[in-house]
């Protein structure tokens, strides 16, 4: 039992290191992102962009919202992929353009080379107002900085002309290194033989 116990600990233990650690979040590009805001949970992140929105009788039928934060896997070897949920509105002439890069972060915090991984999309009256894309990086890398780009238009048209950006939700997948899988396996094949006894 003591040998059981230990073994549960154990994977605990490596469960516990997959958490991801998000940091140096910022949301700029005002008056669009006034009121901003963003809350973790787990290897999850949200935002609410409650004033990101351009038409008509709005002070602005153009204007631009930036998205940055930096996330770091404890362990050194891992892959990441990421998902991205947008969830807009668009009227009429309204449209918003997408675009999120991935960049490799070296040990002081700094972009090593271009981006890893991108991804782009275009909302507009004709489109879902919904999207979910996934972003595979090109290699294995355990810091990295994720850039989002909004660019919202509504042209002045005879129709009623919105595009908005409410909520921004982003979750990250992480894939153990071949020497977390090997541990994991080998307890679960500990488990296995002590239950057959």
């Amino acid at each position: 039992m003591k040998k059981l116990a230990a073994l549960v600990a154990f994977v605990g233990s490596v469960a516990a290191s997959q958490a991801i650690g998000f940091s140096n979040v910022t949301i700029a590009s005002p008056p669009l992102s006034n009121g901003s805001s963003y809350t973790t949970i787990a290897n999850s992140i949200s935002f609410s962009l409650p004033n990101a929105i351009v038409g008509d009788s709005l002070a602005l039928r153009a204007g631009n919202v930036n998205i940055q934060y930096d996330y770091a896997s404890p362990n050194a070897a891992y892959a990441v992929t990421a998902f991205v949920n947008l969830g807009t509105l668009c009227l009429g002439s309204g449209r918003v353009a997408f675009t999120e890069m991935v960049f490799e972060l070296d040990g002081g915090g700094n972009e090593v080379g271009g981006p890893i991984g991108s991804l782009t999309h275009l909302f507009d009256a004709s489109t879902s107002s919904v999207f979910s894309g996934q972003i595979n990086l090109s290699k294995s890398v355990n810091n990295i900085r994720v850039k989002k780009a909004f660019t919202l238009l509504a042209p002045d048209t005879t129709a009623v002309d919105l595009a908005a950006v409410a909520i921004v939700n982003q979750s990250v997948k992480t894939v153990p290194e071949p020497a977390t899988i090997a541990a994991l396996g080998a307890g679960l094949a500990f488990i296995a033989r002590k239950r057959r006894k």
